[in-house]
């Protein structure tokens, strides 16, 4: 017998999504760290939560944030975790997780694998206290490209708040654009704009207008997303 309707998969529906990403939010560490960690608004979250459907990208998004699988908030099965061990420390010695990928200070580099991540071992009297502050956000990645020079160059290596989205006129933030990863100096202008901009005077600086950039922040619906600020860098003194 043939059936005239396809049977629905009980996993689909809105409500099982609902309750894992729930479960999703819950085992990343919380609603507030979330927020911060995917760039989407506290009040876009809160709407998906109460069931509010999500377009594939924000479900990405959130499963990248939370540390699951994107296959696994969608359809269901077994939990598949994706995110790394947090920065730790043991005695004299701080752990960073390094991302295999680099974050371009230039046209753009492929987003980190999160699945491959190696880390770094450094002694903790070598770490400033803002960046010992920062550890339970704190990720390594590697810096391609010239447009940052002379404050970062080729091979440097940067650690990266994922918990600090803020902007503050003047800092060095990684950006996400799709699927780059962008190093770049970000400020406000006086009409509200927000100016990306390079160290390197080759590369010109880019506008982001008042309302995009109002969409970037509040509405998490923008495809450009900070991924956190620059607070210490590892690189060669000396001519490059």
């Amino acid at each position: 017998m043939i059936k005239e309707f396809q049977e629905r998969n009980p996993n689909l529906e809105p409500d099982f999504v609902v309750e894992r990403l729930k479960e999703a939010v819950e085992r990343g560490g919380g609603y507030s760290r979330i927020v911060a960690s995917s760039g989407i608004s506290s009040s876009a979250l809160s709407n998906y939560l109460n069931g509010r459907e999500m377009k594939i990208g924000t479900a990405n998004r959130l499963a990248s944030a939370c540390g699951v699988s994107l296959q696994w908030l969608l359809f269901g099965g077994n939990v598949v975790e994706k995110q790394p061990v947090p920065a730790q420390s043991s005695g004299d010695q701080i752990s960073i997780p390094l991302f295999e990928g680099e974050v371009s200070a230039g046209p753009g580099a492929l987003a980190p694998n999160v699945e491959n991540f190696a880390t770094i071992e450094i002694g903790r009297m070598s770490l400033p206290s803002q960046v010992l502050s920062r550890l339970s956000n704190l990720v390594a990645v590697t810096v391609r490209g010239d447009s940052m020079y002379p404050t970062l160059s080729d091979g440097d290596i940067v650690f990266v708040d994922t918990g600090d989205h803020a902007v503050i006129t003047g800092s060095v933030y990684v950006m996400r654009r799709d699927t780059d990863l962008l190093i770049k100096r970000l400020s406000w202008n006086m009409s509200g704009d927000l100016v990306v901009s390079s160290d390197n005077s080759q590369y010109r600086d880019e506008q982001i207008s008042a309302d995009r950039a109002r969409q970037l922040f509040e509405q998490g619906a923008s495809p450009i997303v900070v991924v956190g600020r620059v607070v210490w860098r590892m690189g060669t003194i000396g001519a490059r």
